[in-house]
Parts: C-alpha cells; sequence; structure tokens
C-alpha cells in the first residue's frame, strides 16, 4: 500500500479572553472604579506635545523598526476601546529595522494588575488583531515603544501585503523564480509504502548510501547548487514526530529536472533527484539559488479569513497584462439570499499588485439556512498598466498567487 504525502494549511482560531468587569482603573496616581470610565490617551492631542521629530529622524533613533500582528491576551475597558495590556504579545511580519524573533512583547498605554490597571501618556492603544509598526527604543523585552517614538497602528492590510514583497528583484533579468505549491522540494509522486517510511521522510531522518555531488555547475541556463547543498535543503524541511523510527536510505543522488509550480504557472526546471529505498519514485530538490531564486514570505493572516487568498486562487491575464481573471471559491452565482456577486481591486506597487476579493450579497429572511458548498467563481481585476514581471498577491494573507499569460 502507498501512502500519499500531503501537506495542508491548518486554520488556528484564536480565542479572546478580558478581564472581569469588576477589575478597578487606575491611572494618574488616582484609583477610579470600573463603573467609571476612563478616557483614552487622545494621540492626535499627544501627538501634538511630541518632540517635533521627522519620520526619518525617529527611524534612525529606534533600534528596531518592525510591522506585527497584535496576538491575544488580557485586556481592558479603556475609553471605548477594548486595550492589550502590557506586555502584549506580537507576531512579527517583517522587520524593517534589526532583526529579532518571530513572537515578540512590546509595552503599551496600561498595565494590569490585581489591584488596577495604570495608564501611560503617549503609549499605544492595540486591539487584538490590529497591525502595528513599533519603532522600539529598549534592548530587551518588552520593548518600550510609544506614538512619539514614531509607533503607529497600520489601517490598510493592502499596504502590509505589499511591503512584504519589499525585496522582491523585479527588474532583474532574468526574472527570479518564485516557487509556490509544494515549495522547493516536491515529494515523492507515489508516496511511501508504510508510515515508518513516510514519518522518517517527513523528519529528515536519512542515511546516506550514495555520494553528494559538491561542485556547483550549469543545466541549461540555470547556474545550479550542489548535491550537498540540495542535501541540505531536504532535511531542512524536516520536524520531529517524537515517535523514532528507523531512517530511510538516500541510494542515489543525479542532476535532472522536475517540475515546480511557480507564481508564472508550471516551469520544468532544474532539481536534485533522492531516491530512497523501498520507495518507487525519487524526491525532488529545487537546483536554484538566489539571484535566480526568490524564497517568497511566510504567508499571515493580514485580513479576514473568507474570499480571495493565495492558497486556492489562481488568475490568467490577457494579452495586454491589464484584465487579470482571478478564480476563486465562492458562492453559487446570482442575487438571492444565498447567492453572490463579485468584484476585484488592487493595490499596486512598483514590485507587486495586491488584489481584494469583494462580495456582494443580499440578506435573506430570518431563519434561512445556506449549504456549504462552494462555486468555481471568477471576477475581473482591470489595472492601469500590465502586470508585467510584477508579483500578483493575495491582500487576504500577502501570498503570491500563480498568473497564467494567455498566448
Amino acid at each position: 500500500m502507498n501512502l500519499p504525502l500531503r501537506r495542508s494549511w491548518v486554520v488556528v482560531k484564536l480565542s479572546l479572553s478580558a478581564l472581569a468587569a469588576g477589575v478597578v482603573l487606575a491611572g494618574c496616581g488616582g484609583s477610579i472604579g470600573s463603573s467609571t470610565p476612563v478616557a483614552p490617551a487622545r494621540h492626535t492631542a499627544v501627538a501634538a506635545s511630541c518632540a517635533a521629530v521627522s519620520p526619518a529622524q525617529q527611524f534612525a533613533i529606534a533600534r528596531l523598526v518592525f510591522v506585527g500582528r497584535m496576538l491575544p491576551g488580557a485586556t481592558t475597558s479603556f475609553g471605548r476601546r477594548q486595550v492589550l495590556g502590557s506586555p502584549a504579545t506580537v507576531r512579527v511580519l517583517r522587520y524593517l529595522k534589526g532583526s529579532g524573533p518571530r513572537t515578540v512583547k512590546v509595552i503599551t498605554a496600561v498595565t494590569i494588575t490585581h489591584n488596577g490597571v495604570s495608564a501611560g501618556e503617549d503609549g499605544i492603544e492595540p486591539q487584538v488583531g490590529e497591525i502595528w509598526k513599533i519603532y522600539a527604543d529598549s534592548r530587551r523585552q518588552p520593548f518600550d515603544t510609544s506614538i512619539c517614538s514614531g509607533s503607529t497602528r497600520i489601517r490598510s492590510a493592502v499596504r502590509v501585503a505589499l511591503d512584504l514583497w519589499s525585496g522582491f528583484s523585479v527588474q532583474a533579468r532574468p526574472r527570479p523564480i518564485i516557487p509556490l505549491g509544494e515549495g522547493i522540494v516536491i515529494d515523492p509522486s507515489t508516496g511511501f509504502p508504510d508510515e515508518a517510511t513516510k514519518q522518517a521522510y517527513e523528519e529528515g531522518r536519512f542515511v546516506l548510501r550514495a555520494s553528494l555531488p559538491n561542485d556547483s555547475g550549469r543545466l541549461g541556463s540555470f547556474p545550479v547548487i550542489s548535491g550537498a547543498e540540495a542535501y541540505h535543503r531536504l532535511r531542512a524541511l524536516g520536524r520531529s514526530l517524537g515517535t523514532p523510527v528507523p531512517p530511510l536510505v538516500v541510494r542515489a543522488v543525479r542532476l535532472g529536472t522536475a517540475t515546480f509550480v511557480t507564481d508564472r504557472g508550471k516551469r520544468r526546471l532544474p532539481a536534485w533527484q533522492f531516491s530512497f529505498k523501498r520507495v518507487a519514485k525519487p524526491a525532488s530538490v529545487l537546483a536554484l539559488a538566489p539571484p535566480d531564486l526568490f524564497t517568497p514570505p511566510r504567508l499571515e493572516q493580514l485580513g479576514l479569513t473568507g474570499t480571495g487568498n493565495s492558497i486556492e486562487d489562481s488568475a490568467t491575464t490577457d494579452r495586454s497584462g491589464t484584465a487579470i481573471t482571478i478564480s476563486f471559491i465562492g458562492a453559487a452565482a446570482g442575487s438571492g439570499p444565498c447567492e453572490a456577486r463579485y468584484t476585484a481591486s488592487a493595490v499596486a506597487d512598483d514590485r507587486a499588485v495586491a488584489f481584494t476579493i469583494h462580495t456582494i450579497t443580499k440578506s435573506g429572511p430570518p431563519g434561512t439556512i445556506c449549504s456549504a458548498v462552494g462555486y468555481f467563481r471568477t471576477a475581473i481585476l482591470r489595472l492601469a498598466k500590465p502586470l508585467g514581471a510584477r508579483v500578483l498577491i493575495s491582500s487576504s494573507d500577502g501570498g503570491a498567487v500563480a498568473v497564467t499569460p494567455t498566448h
């Protein structure tokens, strides 16, 4: 029996927890009962009292500058907002200055203790799920920050999606390959004979019984990495599953080609083929390296989940490159309560075009139940200038979508 290996995407739903309604709020040196609302720090007023520092100076002064999404944590009612207390946890989407871990903690405008809440005048007031650009001055976590130092909420997720692709060399010739789908490693197409063999592959638990070519060379028009570098890539994808299993024997390594999914459709590209004992077909590791290869950024939840994302969507362009037909899964066509119409819009820069799918529906009468059947739908995105070498990305997760040109 051959067991297929499937890498699937998992959507994790996070639940929010708020403080009890009886929390005591304290600020400005005094204690205020929970029945008395505390006015939030007025960012416009505080900003006016901040020292006159230009954005360039704020960037130069800060030790770290990053864009991140606020994760769930303890919150309290602060005026009319449910604000995260210190220290708030942030998942970093991109470091704009400096570097650091994927998840960090920052100080906000409120500190929650068992005695109440203390408030800072120019602290940030983030809510769960918001995206913020943080300017951090301190050396250790939780990072100290404020609106006077430049920290601000980013209201447009589309701009965040575009910023994720700021490192793409759109003018490079040849255009860099952007791998999608399985990425830079294609698993054996025939699957595995048993669970132990499959687990060994997933963990990157191998024993070499073949030589690894150390010399880099060329295949066609592409320079290629060595077999040793490809082996490192193959093992780097492994993750421990806990249960010890025998290693998978690598019995042959050779340079060939394989068909990879890219943001410009399927392409036959140089690949190192790793053959395993008791596995019928080899694994293929993409043999390209920068600048011919561009590794796409991680997918992020930038907008609401739903219609329009890089995992399920695909697109085709007309001959001019200005009309893009985006294909996705949606509701049935029509104007009824369980039907929908779709339109597409985009925000673009020199490197990428970030699209958004808009859903137009009609509310049904109370008690209307719609089936969970998905339908293949399309929406046409019209651009002011041709897509060209730019990347088409989803504004909901920042991921690239495969575009097939019309010939």
